[in-house]
This record gives structure tokens, C-alpha cells and sequence, in this order.
């Protein structure tokens, strides 16, 4: 089964307040929802543990979350532009400053290795692209992302319900299928390893 494709502006924003329901799409996702389109994703996760961002509150994070790593904030940027070029040219033009889905590792005590690093958006499982600028690609843990005024990862997780505990399971709004974020999509294979091209 594949996703179904869709056209029309998608729209990086903050943590949003509503998700669309599966299998009708809604106009505003984030460059991971669209990523995850392109791959030909079409399993969404259900749940995810309960982790702590920086920022001290507890979220919902999908298995299998990562990001792309960069040497420099100027690698970051032309990166995340060119991503969001060509899903504009492959019909799922992304608006959004790549600026803000960039940010500096500094916030995530060594989350990703110290040092002056530069972190991409959060990513969905097997979504990832390929890209000569990428040094790396990192797991997302806990504290690893979320740090006061990130965007970064704002269409992958959501805040966890009140009365969850760190390091228990709990549901994503309904498999991403319900209320929750705007276009919190995601595939739930697991594919750590995973380095095909951009929307395979």
C-alpha cells in the first residue's frame, strides 16, 4: 500500500494544534510529512516513547527519529533549501525558512558528538536524503532535540499527555490519524541504516 500523493502548499509552522486524519491529507505539512510522502511511506506510527526534550517538557517521539548533521550552518541551509526545492519540483512546494529548521548543537549537551555541529529537521523513519553535506545522521533521544524556540522538530512530535511517564509507550493522537499536529506523518519502519535517494 502506498500514500496517497497530494498537491497544494505544505506549510512548516510551530508545534501545531491539529493533525489531519489518514487517509485524507491536509493542505499543511511539514517538510517531514512531505519527505515521508515522497519516500512512498504509508505506515504511520501509532505510538512512541515518552522522552524529555531540552526544554524540559515530555513529548511523544516515533521510533526510528533521526536528523541530519551538518559541519557548518552554512551546510545546513543550502541543504535543507535544495530538500525543499526539489519537493517543490517534485509538486509539494514547502513553505518555510530553512533558517529556522536549522539549528546549532550547542543547547543539546552532546546529544550529537559536541562541538560546532549544525542539525537538520527532524526526520520520520526511512525518510531520510541523500546528500553529499550531511556528515552524519544522528538518532533522536532523549534531550536531543526541542531546546526553547526550536522548530526544527515541530511536525514529528507532539507534547505526551498529562500523566505520562518517561520511558513509557503512548499514542500519537491516534496513529497520526486524528487530532494532534498538523501533518505529524511518519513511517514506522525501522530503517537506521537506510540511505536511498531523496523520495525512495
Amino acid at each position: 500500500m502506498t500514500a496517497t500523493r497530494r498537491r497544494g502548499q505544505l506549510e512548516l509552522s510551530g508545534v501545531a494544534t491539529h493533525r489531519p486524519s489518514a487517509p485524507k491529507i491536509a493542505t499543511a505539512i511539514g517538510v517531514a510529512g512531505a519527505m515521508f510522502l515522497l519516500a512512498g511511506c504509508a505506515t504511520f506510527p501509532e505510538d512512541g516513547e515518552v522522552v524529555t526534550g531540552a526544554d524540559g517538557e515530555n513529548y511523544v517521539l516515533p521510533d526510528g527519529t533521526e536528523r541530519p548533521v551538518y559541519r557548518s550552518k552554512e551546510d545546513c541551509i543550502a541543504d535543507v533549501t535544495e530538500q525543499m526545492k526539489k519537493l517543490a519540483d517534485a509538486g509539494e512546494p514547502v513553505q518555510g525558512d530553512p533558517d529556522q529548521l536549522c539549528e546549532s548543537s550547542d543547547g543539546y549537551h552532546g546529544h550529537y558528538g559536541g562541538g560546532a555541529l549544525w542539525l537538520g529537521p527532524l526526520l520520520f523513519s526511512g525518510s531520510r536524503w541523500d546528500s553529499p553535506r550531511v556528515s552524519s545522521w544522528a538518532p533522536v533521544t532523549q534531550g536531543g532535540f526541542a531546546k526553547p524556540g526550536s522548530v526544527a522538530h515541530s511536525d514529528v512530535v507532539e507534547k505526551a499527555p498529562a500523566g505520562a511517564k518517561v520511558g513509557t509507550r503512548a499514542p500519537l493522537s491516534g496513529g497520526f490519524g486524528s487530532s494532534g499536529k498538523a501533518a505529524g506523518f511518519g513511517s514506522s519502519a525501522k530503517s537506521g541504516s537506510h540511505s536511498g535517494s531523496f523520495g525512495g
